[in-house]
């Protein structure tokens, strides 16, 4: 398969000097190490998400360390995890706001739904040895600010969150002309025992209504 065939559209915005880079150190490491996600999902999330239909870059650390739970679409699990990752579940209970009374909901843990909307959800890593969290955020830095410094340079108007310091370290590679929120990582709320407020998703929704006519559909809820 070709680059082309596997990246379509995205090449756009990715630098292939820093993709080649990036994937000959990835292989090396894979080959002697134990990694997260697996391999034939490293670049899922441009693989799930349209690129043509690109509203939100969410961008936050690295994939879940731990074995077997990291899918390449950031904070999702994988569907045989029985108990989410406390980032997901929080993330979880923002978007759907059980303070409030619900039909009957369903929320896919994979996110994979989510990201078909044009949702890049995206690490700042894109992989991670198994159990070593940051263990591979230097070797990916130069391949995302580059797809950052493109992307805001050629989709002016999308919108970011950045979530935790890691996140907000890439700021500088997105321009002046997109909309850029700043937020706690949810492991921070896991770890604190809060939660992200169900008001900055109703404010995120809003904006991206604003800008593109549409909102997220981050949950699915049967209506009576």
């Amino acid at each position: 398969m070709t680059l082309e065939e596997y990246f379509g559209d995205w090449l756009k915005v990715i630098d292939k000097d820093e993709l080649f880079k990036v994937t000959k150190q990835i292989n090396v490491l894979y080959k002697t190490h134990s990694c997260e996600p697996a391999y034939n999902n490293i670049f899922k999330a441009f693989n799930v998400t349209p690129y043509n239909d690109l509203k939100l870059v969410s961008l936050a650390m690295d994939p879940y360390p731990q074995h077997n739970v990291s899918t390449g679409i950031c904070f999702g699990n994988e569907k045989s995890v029985v108990k989410l990752s406390p980032s997901l579940e929080i993330l979880k209970e923002a978007v759907i706001d059980f303070e409030v009374p619900h039909n009957l909901i369903t929320f896919d843990p994979t996110l994979e739904e989510v990201s078909k909307q044009g949702v890049l959800l995206l690490n700042s890593a894109l992989t991670v040895e198994t159990n070593k969290t940051n263990s591979h955020t230097h070797i990916w830095r130069p391949f995302i600010s580059s797809l950052l410094r493109n992307l805001s340079a050629y989709n002016p108007g999308l919108i970011y969150v950045l979530w935790g310091n890691v996140a907000k370290s890439f700021e500088s590679f997105i321009n002046k002309n997109n909309v850029v929120f700043k937020m706690p990582h949810p492991a921070y709320y896991a770890r604190t025992n809060t939660k992200i407020p169900h008001s900055f998703f109703v404010e995120l929704n809003n904006t991206v209504y604003y800008h593109f006519g549409t909102k997220i559909e981050w949950f699915k809820e049967e209506k009576f």
